[in-house]
């Protein structure tokens, strides 16, 4: 059985390493407090019980934050997107841009990186089973965003195909038969005509 001063410890530890964490994890107050209340429906640490705290933790993990024992160690704070808007992942770049073309063909409504967030939230939360997606497109690791854009993709061609019929084209198709690829059936939508 825990004592009264384990436990106190323990939480203490613990906000201390979520602190940690917000920072090594770069996040901004508004996200961090946001990201808190999603997973406990609390914005405060202190209003937190030890399993909430642990949970928290569990998150920021997930996320990319690798707490280090030892005192000696050196760290550097590592963002997840370069402040270029590169992201740590090429595939990454990839989805904001399939996103944003969506945007310009008026397949979404709203094209912000926010909303994409929103997308990948919901994906995500599907995908993992628990009900909790991953907050920002920028934390997907390569597994989740290969699904993320292969979706996004095929959203935006289904759109298109319905689109080009609907003017009276020919649908591009592949050597099979079925349907083009993804960027033949988006130039064929833009009228470029050319071959992927």
């Amino acid at each position: 059985m825990q004592t009264d001063s384990f436990k106190i410890d323990s939480r203490k530890r613990l906000m201390q390493l979520i602190n940690i964490a917000k920072g090594k994890l770069l996040l901004d107050e508004d996200t961090y407090r946001s990201l808190l209340k999603g997973i406990t429906g609390k914005d405060s640490l202190r209003a937190m019980g030890l399993h909430e705290l642990e949970t928290v933790l569990e998150v920021l993990k997930q996320k990319g934050f690798k707490p280090h024992k030892g005192e000696g160690r050196q760290t550097t704070a590592r963002r997840l997107s370069k402040p270029s808007g590169h992201s740590k992942l090429a595939l990454i770049d990839r989805i904001v841009a399939v996103w944003i073309t969506m945007g310009h063909h008026l397949v979404i409504t709203d094209p912000s990186e926010a909303a994409l967030d929103a997308y990948v939230r919901r994906m995500t939360s599907k995908a993992n089973g628990v009900g909790m997606g991953v907050d920002s497109v920028r934390w997907l690791d390569e597994v989740q965003a290969v699904k993320v854009l292969e979706s996004l993709k095929n959203w935006h061609k289904r759109e298109l195909l319905e689109r080009i019929a609907q003017r009276g084209e020919a649908l591009p198709l592949g050597k099979s038969g079925a349907p083009a690829g993804y960027q033949t059936v988006v130039n064929a939508y833009l009228g470029a005509g050319a071959a992927e």
